[in-house]
C-alpha cells in the first residue's frame, strides 16, 4: 500500500468516510460531517502512527482540509 493509499484509509476511518473518493483536497470539516474535533485529534494520532512522524502543534492547526493535510505530511518528508 503506498501513502497516499494509506492516507485514504486513514481519512475513512477516522471521519467515518464509506467511499474513498469523497476524500478531494478541497474537503474540510464542512464538507465532511464526521470531522469534528475529537476527529481531528484522532486524526493526528493516526497520522503520527502511521507514518512514523511528530506533528507540531502549529501545524495541526493548519490542518483545514485534506489538501492542508497533505501539505502538512510532505512538510515531515511523507512522500505522496
Amino acid at each position: 500500500m503506498d501513502n497516499i493509499d494509506k492516507l485514504n484509509k486513514i481519512l475513512c476511518d477516522v471521519f467515518n468516510i464509506k467511499d474513498d473518493s469523497y476524500t478531494k483536497d478541497e474537503l474540510g470539516p464542512d464538507e465532511i460531517k464526521g470531522w469534528d474535533s475529537l476527529a481531528h485529534v484522532d486524526l493526528v494520532t493516526s497520522l503520527e502512527e502511521n507514518f512514523g512522524i511528530d506533528i507540531d502543534v502549529i501545524d495541526v492547526s493548519r490542518m483545514y482540509n485534506i489538501g492542508d493535510i497533505k501539505n502538512v505530511l510532505k512538510k515531515y518528508g511523507v512522500a505522496l
